[in-house]
């Protein structure tokens, strides 16, 4: 008889025990007893080195044996484990004839039977070692095959070896599967971390020579994990000489690297409940209790406690009990690196819910959650997220440039170093960005530095204090003008305009003539556009300015372009508008500019709402904050986010919320007035529409007109005041008043050119009032502007058009089509709970009952027309 060796242990330090255990599993095999066992332990804790020891052993002993490497590929491979271990142990041609064996149309599951049949058989002949890696990553198909299995392991000498980072009764659940407790049971073997001396071992092992005392700090990032400890030892080798302190930084990241990638592997055949719970353990950091963890996760108890287990069983959290936190705060970067933009969504759409009864506030969450998520951004050259500055690096970016201005430089480098300064506490220390932008305006006004100035004056304006940078502006102007040619001076110029249209008060800075066929920059052909497109003039001249700003950028400041692309959406040329948006935020992003970028994410959600695409705005102003919290935007321009807020949850239906975001933007420290209160005040006055107060909504409407009256914004595509002002006089018996304010509007429209866009946005206004009960009189004025309001309208309208809102018709239309609730929703671009209050709204009007019913009196509608 062949003596077998022991498994050896001199090259697995610390597992002495277990590999004494394996030993006595396969000694048992070869005796033909049969056994089920599972290596467990946290992520990068060596299980797999442990089982490769295993199979070895097993096979310099004779026994047969199949191994299968689990991955996230194949996770969702029916029956891809079984295949893969039947095909280490047996030719091709046996598993095609067992498979063909009662003919070719044997189901999958019915030669999985006849295989496990066939390799009891043939295992009391000689003993087999089934050995299965990361069986967490396994398919739920193969799974269950081995439970089969494991009930008639009796029946053979099979010895069943698998690892995983979670016990095997949790793996089976989420299977479908159940242990059986039966004649063989799990036999499990805890592999846990190492303890500080043979990690010092380990280390000097694998490195090849002694490792010094300063290279043992990186045990805090390798907690006794062999495979962080490998990694680092490896480092230690390919340097080829003794380490040097110098070295204890890379010898770390190196560590993290290896404990990443362990864990996240683990991640990825974890339950739901546990994934979803540890990104919001990631993005919670340590600001949540246990309590509002669990429900931002929207778990319940026994739920929450499963899945804490799980985590903690992977090796994911710190300690073994209390309120859960990750094991290194660094891996909430891969953790949250995973989440799509729906999920990130999903995750700001749940801490929105938490308000009220469990005391947790959006504004918190969502200023948590743009911090987190802002680590995760692609950290290449190239790409959405490339140049955006990471916002862990920002403490250590913010003291070396402090430390870089001490210095003696040029004047062109202390404008450099001020601009990235600036740009790094635009998030963390808004008020100094502000003040570095003010030095380079003030200070370094030179023609070497003319373009830093120009940039610190666009940043400025971008922040959205338009006062002080009309001020400063026309400060630097005015030195300028006998040390800077005037070309260089134009793009400043038409900053400065922009800045005094946004706040309004005596120009500071002569303006270039808006009417002139040759404005002196581009810049200023892009301010000429925006300020001919809010006073409702020259709509062709605005298309042609904006477009030309749009169609070549070159040296124009971003806010100047964006101004171009606001034009084009007043004009209703939106596709050239979303184009202006999406290459201003681009070239932002590439230089750090996250306040222009929020501006833009900004202009895109009221550009939505004017649309009608209000979940897409939610979208666009979740991202905004997340690129900017709110803390970080300036009192001047926080009305505008929060106006976009609250109309995009009133068109969503959502009317709790809108009073929750218009409570929070009144709880804001009070700025001074601006173009942005206007907008506040609109949103506000549909609020108080809705809250049936028509007097508060026409004070509001009232205040809002007086504003933008005074610095001459007359065009109602921005701000459809006058015809919401004219609801609430009707309400309040003022018909004739009401008139007036319509009869104002229509000429200004007509004569901007927009008719058939303000159509549809007043459509827009009136449905929201509709749908939340708001008793709107017929007709408000003679347009009838639900009756216009585009392809919607069907001839369906003719018995339906008197009581029913635009789009209440189109989505009758579409039932009367076969569509059902989901797929109206999809093809209209809102919630499906939307589709269904439309619904219940319907039928009530047209006293109908049921979808049936419904239909029925459209096409009854149609065929009378």
């Amino acid at each position: 008889m062949t003596v077998v060796p022991a498994l050896p242990s001199h090259t697995l330090i610390g597992r002495e025990d277990t590999l004494g255990s394996l030993e006595d599993l396969l000694v048992g095999l070869e005796r033909h007893t049969s056994d089920l066992a599972l290596l467990t332990g946290p992520a990068g804790v060596g299980r797999t080195a442990l089982l490769d020891r295993a199979v070895a052993r097993a096979r310099a002993a004779g026994t047969a044996v199949g191994v299968a490497r689990c991955s996230p590929r194949e996770s969702r491979v029916p029956y891809a484990v079984v295949t893969q271990l039947m095909a280490s142990l047996w030719p091709a041609s046996r598993i095609g004839a067992l498979a063909a064996a009662e003919g070719d149309a044997q189901s999958a599951a019915a030669v999985m039977v006849r295989m496990c049949d066939t390799l009891l058989s043939s295992s009391v002949a000689r003993p087999v070692l089934l050995a299965v890696d990361d069986l967490h990553l396994a398919d739920p198909e193969s799974l269950r095959w081995l439970v089969d299995l494991s009930r008639r392991l009796h029946h053979g000498s099979v010895l069943v070896l698998g690892t995983s980072p979670l016990p095997l009764r949790q793996l089976l659940v989420a299977a479908g599967a159940e242990l059986p407790d039966g004649p063989c049971l799990v036999r499990p073997l805890r592999v846990d971390p190492l303890d500080a001396e043979d990690s010092r071992a380990l280390l000097s092992a694998r490195a090849g020579r002694p490792v010094p005392p300063s290279a043992l700090s990186v045990d805090a990032v390798a907690d006794g994990h062999p495979a962080v400890l490998c990694a680092v030892a490896d480092r230690i080798a390919a340097l080829g000489r003794p380490l040097e302190a110098d070295d204890v930084p890379g010898l770390a990241a190196a560590g993290r690297a290896a404990w990443s990638a362990c864990a996240l592997s683990a991640v990825r055949g974890l339950p739901d409940d546990a994934v979803r719970l540890l990104r919001v353990i990631a993005a919670a950091g340590r600001t949540l209790d246990a309590d509002r963890i669990a429900a931002l996760a929207g778990l319940a108890d026994t739920a929450f406690e499963d899945a804490v287990a799980v985590l903690r069983s992977c090796g994911l959290l710190a300690g073994h009990t209390g309120t859960p936190r990750l094991r290194h705060a660094w891996f909430a970067d891969d953790v949250l690196a995973g989440l799509t933009r729906a999920e990130r969504d999903a995750l700001h759409v749940r801490a929105a819910a938490l308000q009220g009864d469990s005391g947790l506030r959006i504004g918190t969450v969502v200023d948590m959650l743009g911090a987190v998520t802002g680590l995760v951004r692609p950290r290449t050259a190239s790409g959405p997220g490339a140049g955006r500055p990471v916002r862990g690096a920002d403490k250590a970016t913010t003291a070396a440039l402090r430390l870089a201005l001490r210095e003696p430089v040029p004047d062109s480098e202390r404008v450099r170093l001020l601009l990235r300064l600036a740009t790094a506490e635009a998030v963390s220390a808004p008020q100094a960005s502000d003040g570095r932008l003010r030095q380079v305006l003030l200070r370094h006004a030179t023609e070497e530095t003319w373009p830093g100035v120009l940039r610190a004056a666009d940043l400025l304006l971008a922040r959205g204090d338009a006062d002080t940078a009309r001020w400063v502006i026309a400060d630097v102007h005015q030195r300028a003008l006998t040390g800077i040619p005037d070309p260089l001076l134009r793009p400043l110029r038409a900053l400065g305009r922009l800045a005094q249209n946004e706040k309004g008060g005596l120009p500071l800075v002569a303006p270039a003539p808006s009417h002139s066929d040759r404005p002196g920059h581009p810049a200023q052909a892009a301010v000429a556009a925006w300020f001919l497109a809010t006073r409702a003039e020259e709509r062709a001249r605005v298309l042609e300015l904006a477009r030309q700003v749009s169609a070549d950028p070159e040296g124009v400041p971003l806010m100047c372009r964006l101004a171009a692309a606001r034009a084009l959406s007043c004009a209703d040329d939106v596709p050239g508008a979303v184009a202006g948006f999406d290459a201003v935020a681009a070239e932002a992003r590439r230089s750090g500019a996250r306040a222009v970028v929020a501006q833009v994410l900004l202009c895109h959600a009221e550009t939505a709402v004017r649309l009608g695409r209000p979940e897409e705005a939610l979208r666009h102003l979740a991202e905004a904050v997340r690129e900017l919290p709110r803390a970080s935007w300036h009192s001047l321009l926080l009305p505008r986010l929060a106006a976009a807020e609250i109309l995009a949850l009133l068109r969503c239906g959502r009317v709790d919320e809108a009073r929750t975001a218009a409570e929070r933007a009144a709880q804001a420290p009070a700025g001074e007035e601006s173009v942005a209160t206007a907008h506040l005040l609109y949103a506000r006055a549909e609020l108080a529409l809705i809250d049936e107060d028509a007097p508060r909504a026409l004070l509001l409407l009232e205040e809002c007109g007086r504003l933008l009256r005074s610095r001459r914004w007359r065009n109602p595509v921005l701000i459809p005041w006058r015809h919401t002002a004219a609801v609430a006089q009707h309400l309040l018996g003022a018909s004739g008043t009401a008139g007036e304010l319509l009869t104002e509007e229509h000429r200004i429209v007509e004569h901007w050119g927009t008719g058939r866009a303000f159509t549809a946005l007043r459509a827009r206004v009136r449905e929201t009032l509709a749908d939340h009960g708001v008793d709107l009189p017929e007709p408000v004025d003679a347009a009838r502007p639900a009756a216009a309001s585009g392809p919607a309208a069907t001839a369906g309208e003719a018995s339906a058009g008197d009581v029913l809102s635009a789009s209440e018709r189109q989505v009758a239309d579409l039932v009367a089509a076969g569509l059902t609730n989901r797929e109206i929703a999809d093809r209209l671009g809102m919630a499906t709970r939307t589709v269904e209050l439309r619904l219940t709204k319907t039928y009530r009007r047209l006293g109908v009952r049921g979808r049936a019913a419904l239909v029925a009196h459209v096409l009854a509608g149609r065929e009378s027309a």
